[in-house]
């Protein structure tokens, strides 16, 4: 089954032959749409772009052409969006809190659940639940999901900044070992 050279998805049938950017692709029906003008039907999108020019002109050409000029926008385009928000940490800028176990176990206590009953509405083996609660397992990304969602709890907290040390912490310490030791190199032999 032919796939499409600009989405990967596999096409139905042969697909559609389009030029983007001055090449010629096979591409599904679904950029197709998207992207413009169909060269088997002749057919031009209303989204298709006007062909690229050089910058540089041949030697000999005339010099009638005026350089294009920068679309207009319309002021109001800007201006009425509201402020961004700060987006919510995604699953990757979190992390496990530490006393994970033990807020699990307690979720499910309150809830009324068995380890076997929990296992079984989150989608997990009733041994893998063991695991987690006794501490010995980390759950994955999916259970996490699954215990929040049945148990009403948290478990994951956003990673915070690394704190920089900073020369004035350093001497409130003390001398370093790399402070003290004074380092002895051999003479070479000339």
């Amino acid at each position: 089954m032919p796939t499409c050279e600009l989405c990967g998805r596999p096409m139905k049938g042969r697909g559609r032959t389009m030029v983007i950017e001055g090449a010629t692709l096979q591409v599904c029906s679904q950029c197709a749409a998207r992207l413009g003008a169909d060269m088997s039907s002749g057919k031009s999108s209303t989204r298709s772009r006007p062909p690229r020019t050089s910058w540089t002109r041949p030697a000999g050409a005339p010099t009638t052409s005026s350089p294009r000029k920068p679309p207009v926008r319309s002021p109001t385009s800007r201006s009425r969006q509201p402020p961004r928000k700060p987006r919510p940490a995604t699953l990757d800028e979190m992390i496990l809190i530490e006393d994970y176990a033990a807020v699990i176990r307690r979720a499910r206590q309150k809830a009324g659940l068995t380890q076997e009953q929990l296992a079984q509405r989150i989608g997990e083996k009733f041994s893998t639940m063991q695991g987690i609660e006794a501490g010995r397992l980390k759950p994955t990304k999916k259970t996490i999901r699954g215990l929040e969602r049945e148990l009403k709890i948290s478990l994951l907290e956003p990673i915070g900044p690394v704190p920089i040390k900073t020369a004035s912490d350093l001497d409130a310490r003390g001398p370093t070992l790399g402070d003290v030791v004074k380092v002895k190199r051999k003479k070479s032999k000339s």
